[in-house]
């Protein structure tokens, strides 16, 4: 069930290359996504992964908790410097430079995607509910990055377009299969650390590309709708756990 979860998360790239072809509503969907991921990932951070690390802290300590969630946040920073902007627009679009763009977007992805993968196979396998909303918030977040992938590589054949696709999209359930081959060394220790780097990750993800994504577009009352959609889905799936 873990690898299912983490592969869907991935997936979710293709979904950009289905929206794409939409140009009267691409751009709603894009800001949509992203908001309701802000609601999920910040809902989950807040009464799910923050608690659990308090709870850890009172019997190890703060130090290495928070040392290894700056970990996640460093990590993912490092990660998306070499990620262009996730829309597309004149900006950041250059039609001569486009193939070096997407295929750059593609690699750092590819890294990205297996960082992520390890995530959220690793908060599924310690928690699936918990794993599921990551899960969410990944594949919502994961949507603009197709339609960057998809119009950066739109001139190319269709071989080239679906093999760069099939890796960055396998490249999640890579990393979770990484974490599968390790999951019977992992201790409770272990599985405590890696929910501490998971959180760092969360917190990069909500207040360093959602929150100012969400900030940065006008449409409010599509950003509200969507932060609210987020938060009532997290809430739902803890009323079902319960």
């Amino acid at each position: 069930m873990e690898l299912l979860v983490t592969f869907l998360a991935g997936a979710s790239v293709l979904i950009g290359a289905v929206v794409i072809r939409l140009p009267d509503n691409q751009k709603r969907i894009a800001h949509l996504s992203m908001a309701v991921a802000l609601g999920a990932l910040f809902s989950l951070l807040i009464f799910d992964l923050l608690p659990e690390m308090a709870e850890t802290a009172e019997h190890s300590g703060w130090l290495l908790p928070v040392v290894l969630a700056a970990a996640g946040i460093v990590l993912l920073r490092i990660l998306d410097r070499f990620v262009p902007e996730h829309e597309d627009h004149e900006q950041n679009h250059d039609t001569g430079n486009a193939l070096h763009i997407g295929v750059m977007s593609s690699v750092a992805l590819i890294l990205h995607n297996l960082v992520e993968g390890m995530t959220v196979y690793s908060l599924s396998f310690s928690d699936l509910r918990q794993g599921l909303i990551l899960a969410l918030g990944v594949a919502l977040h994961n949507i603009p990055v197709g339609l960057l992938i998809c119009s950066t590589l739109r001139g190319e054949n269709v071989f080239r377009q679906t093999a760069v696709f099939s890796v960055v999209t396998l490249s999640t359930l890579v990393g979770g299969v990484i974490m599968l081959l390790v999951s019977g060394h992992m201790s409770e220790t272990v599985t405590g650390a890696l929910i501490s780097v998971a959180t760092g990750m969360i917190v990069y993800l909500v207040f360093w590309e959602l929150l100012p994504h969400v900030f940065r577009t006008k449409t409010y009352l599509l950003n509200i709708a969507g932060v609210m959609s987020g938060i009532v889905l997290v809430f739902i799936s803890t009323l079902i756990a319960e």
